[in-house]
């Protein structure tokens, strides 16, 4: 690693105490730096047998030592490289936020200089990140390959030769609870240092994992004290003030998105059954922007990912948040799901709308559609750049995901295989999985697909999945009226920027006005996290969440405090009980008066079960029930 001279012996001190890349015995920069005037996003070669390689969830990456070995020690090399270069992982993080620079000589439109070029709150919010991902997955297939050529064995450089010709970018799949035994952030992400083999021999290195270590950190352009100062990115920093660089304590960061998992799972369950347009699944603007009844997108979910795996670290704040590992390895989890919803709805694409924020290259307000350049992202060498259209389908870049694979969807289908999963994965905390488990239908509960061995000496958490298909044909009968039962949700919104930063609206079930600790952490139903930047860039944009209260409300009928989820028991409830709190970044209570555009509602919508768990639910139109704030 390269350390500038004017930062002397204590830089030199510290970075040793953070720990080394690998060493390869070369001058990497030397060997890996590429001179074309364009940097080019390409599409990947197919595997030897001709199929397209698939994403392959971490712990199944993992479980492939040859392939594990590789990515690891090119993400390694990757963080290695110079921060002057563009294909450097500093660079290639920076494209999305700070420190606010053009890259691969693609330059800001005016008055858009203090944004990153990521789209937030954009028609274009889902599909920028393909090109965004797919560069970064090139870059650590063509380290790889690289890496893989320098084994002197014979053998052993072809095994890790074959290891290298279908490598892709992993994912986590925050989405489910990890294999028993295991902790839901997988440990892969909890050690600043591990022993690591590669073409050198075993060595002892800094885990690329773990953080990406500034070498400088520009304090100027990274905003936020004291993040500002800490010379490696952080996830739940500690928070003694005493430390100049506080550990990451990944524990809490496991924790704390374990403690949504059942509010993810219920969101996706929702979106994938009852969104059918583009728009609406795809981003947090379209929804308020329109009067829409729908009011959640994967961009919302997406942002829970944001705000508990950075917990006050890089990843909780927009512009530093790519720089953190987590990030790309969240957005491959995205892309996941993207790519699945797109096989549910196939026909489904984009429609005009103007920007929510303004990026690099888009002004707030600039309507965007399919053909809006995705920049700073070339497709070829005279200038053209990907679009979404271009974009749309994931084997363009040369990949594709298990789940979404028509080539392992056997004889019942692709569309009907994922329904199934998707029914499985995130159907067990509704009404639905009553039903299905009075019919037998015994595989109708929560787990997780892996079948990945657990490692030795794992600890994992307690799972806050709710899973009523235990509860028995009493409550089915409660709840469900012949094939039918009524879904509530907590729909929210509120201007992007009406505090400095991210924020949260929480809600909670206690029928006392003021809330305490203990009622707190007992009556918690559900949050939603608005993740945006500080107010720079003026804007006034409505974005929108929601949260099921379905699972809770079953949990009442459960224990006798409500007899059914019809409303003439269901709204007297909530309006003696449902409250809601909003706190800012700093985990402090906001008073809802200052927050503009704030409004906090309930709807009702019957639901029709299917008949079969190849068949998702069947949505009506929603109901407004319930006024809390406006």
């Amino acid at each position: 690693m390269h350390i500038p001279g004017f930062l002397g012996a204590i830089l030199l001190v510290s970075v040793l105490a953070l720990g080394r890349p690998y060493d390869f015995g070369v001058d990497v920069e030397g060997l890996t730096r590429r001179q074309e005037d364009r940097i080019l996003v390409g599409r990947l070669p197919v595997a030897s047998n001709g199929s397209v390689p698939h994403r392959l969830e971490i712990r199944q990456m993992r479980a492939d030592p040859y392939k594990w070995d590789l990515f690891i020690l090119a993400l390694s090399m990757f963080q290695s490289v110079s921060q002057s270069d563009p294909l450097s992982w500093y660079q290639v993080a920076g494209i999305h936020g700070v420190p606010f620079r053009s890259w691969n000589g693609v330059e800001p439109v005016p008055g858009a200089n203090m944004s990153g070029y990521c789209t937030h709150s954009s028609v274009l919010f889902p599909i920028w990140h393909r090109p965004y991902l797919a560069l970064v997955e090139q870059e650590v297939f063509r380290l790889a390959n690289f890496i893989a050529s320098m084994f002197t064995n014979t053998t052993e450089r072809e095994i890790y030769q074959r290891a290298a010709s279908d490598i892709r970018f992993p994912y986590w799949d925050w989405s489910l609870p990890a294999p028993p035994g295991q902790t839901h952030l997988p440990d892969v992400f909890w050690h600043p240092t591990i022993t690591q083999y590669g073409p050198m021999g075993l060595q002892t290195i800094r885990n690329p994992l773990y953080s990406y270590i500034f070498n400088p950190v520009e304090e100027e352009a990274f905003i936020w004290s004291p993040l500002n100062s800490w010379q490696e990115t952080k996830r739940a920093p500690a928070t003694d003030i005493s430390l100049a660089s506080p550990p990451s304590m990944n524990k809490d960061v496991s924790e704390a998105l374990l403690g949504k998992l059942s509010e993810i799972q219920q969101r996706l369950y929702i979106i994938f059954s009852n969104y059918k347009d583009f728009n609406s699944f795809g981003n947090k603007a379209w929804s308020v922007s329109q009067n829409l009844s729908s009011w959640d997108s994967i961009e919302a979910i997406h942002d829970i990912i944001h705000i508990y795996g950075g917990l006050r670290g890089h990843m909780t704040y927009v512009p530093l948040s790519a720089f953190d590992p987590l990030f790309f390895i969240h957005h491959v989890s995205m892309d996941r799901l993207i790519a699945m919803w797109q096989v549910l709805n196939p026909n489904a694409w984009m429609f005009p709308m103007a920007a929510g924020e303004t990026s690099y290259n888009s002004l707030k307000g600039m309507v965007q559609n399919s053909k809006t350049p995705l920049t700073p992202f070339y497709i070829s060498p005279d200038g053209t750049f990907w679009d979404s259209d271009m974009a749309r389908y994931t084997h363009t870049f040369g990949y594709t995901y298990a789940d979404v694979d028509p080539t392992l969807a056997g004889n019942q289908g692709l569309r009907e295989s994922l329904i199934r999963k998707i029914n499985i994965w995130y159907g067990s905390s509704s009404p639905v999985s009553l039903r299905f488990k009075a019919k037998g239908h015994s595989n109708f509960v929560n787990h997780h697909r892996s079948t990945v061995p657990n490692p030795i000496g794992t600890k994992g958490t307690k799972s806050e999945v709710t899973d009523h298909s235990k509860q028995g044909n009493s409550l089915a009968s409660a709840s469900i009226k012949g094939d039918r039962y009524n879904e509530w949700i907590v729909n929210v919104h509120a201007n992007m920027e009406a505090l400095h930063g991210s924020y949260a609206v929480h809600l909670y079930l206690n029928d006392k006005p003021h809330l305490n600790c203990r009622t707190i952490i007992e009556n918690k139903v559900g949050t939603v996290d608005i993740f945006t930047m500080r107010k720079i860039t003026g804007s006034d944009t409505k974005i929108s969440g929601a949260v099921p209260l379905t699972s809770s409300l079953l949990g009442k009928v459960a224990s006798g405090d409500i007899p059914h989820l019809d409303a003439s028991a269901v709204v007297p409830f909530l309006q003696k009980k449902l409250r809601f709190q909003v706190r800012n970044g700093d985990g402090n209570v906001v008073d809802p008066n200052l927050v503009e555009g704030l409004y906090v509602g309930v709807s009702s919508t019957e639901v029709k079960i299917p008949a079969v768990d190849t068949e998702l639910p069947r949505w009506g139109r929603p109901v407004a029930r319930l006024n809390l704030w406006s």
